[in-house]
């Protein structure tokens, strides 16, 4: 459960392959389950990939090969120019699933973050955050989640260059046109850095550990 005292876990692991990170992340949530892990963040970039959700539409990416997932949402693209961060967590609040808390939280972290850019940041329809560019608002990053029994997976995907507006001109990202996505100048060590800070505010400290640390945690 999300209790007060803990340290949770966090890693960077760089450029992986779409499916490998999906499959470490079913063995992670198994762990989690097991209480083998604390809550996990796991940074990364994806090779360019389009991928799905529970709620796709073919319309909307009849150009491109995309991969079935089972988070919530419609088609996106993950590639270069993002920062990417998946969320294995128990979101249970003294014994109560608390979905709708824990992604306020993510969301008020990312939002935060942005902010101490000098972006104004918000939520605004379409899941995920967006900005405020003199009055016209563009999304800068795309959540999708899903949760198995009561521990989270997947996760945000937050746009750092205009490295991957091309990739999403060739779908319509959640059902929207493709034009309503913009990036935002952060390096991708800012970005971590000042991401981890607003986690910690919300979810209590973070500790780094390298990947063979998680792997060798399943034996």
């Amino acid at each position: 459960m999300l209790q007060k005292g803990k340290t949770n876990y966090w890693t960077d692991l760089g450029k992986i392959d779409y499916m490998e990170a999906l499959d470490l992340q079913y063995k992670l949530v198994y762990e989690r389950k097991e209480n083998k892990i604390p809550d996990t963040v796991l940074f990364l970039e994806h090779y360019n990939v389009y991928t799905t959700g529970r709620k796709s539409v073919p319309d909307n990416y009849k150009n491109v090969n995309v991969i079935q997932t089972d988070r919530g949402g419609d088609v996106t693209y993950h590639g270069d120019g993002q920062l990417i961060a998946y969320f294995i967590f128990d979101v249970r609040i003294n014994g109560k699933k608390e979905v709708k808390k824990f992604l306020e939280k993510i969301e008020k972290s990312y939002i935060d973050m942005l902010k101490s850019c000098g972006y104004k940041a918000m939520i605004y329809g379409e899941p995920g955050i967006w900005i405020d560019h003199g009055g016209i608002k563009t999304k800068v990053a795309s959540l999708g989640m899903a949760i198995d029994d009561y521990v989270s997976y997947h996760g945000m995907a937050l746009n750092i260059s205009d490295a991957v507006l091309d990739g999403f001109r060739l779908i319509n990202p959640c059902g929207m046109n493709s034009n309503v996505i913009s990036y935002v100048n952060i390096s991708r060590e800012e970005a971590r850095s000042k991401l981890l800070k607003e986690f910690s505010k919300n979810f209590g400290p973070f500790e780094e550990v390298n990947k063979e640390k998680l792997v060798r945690t399943r034996a």
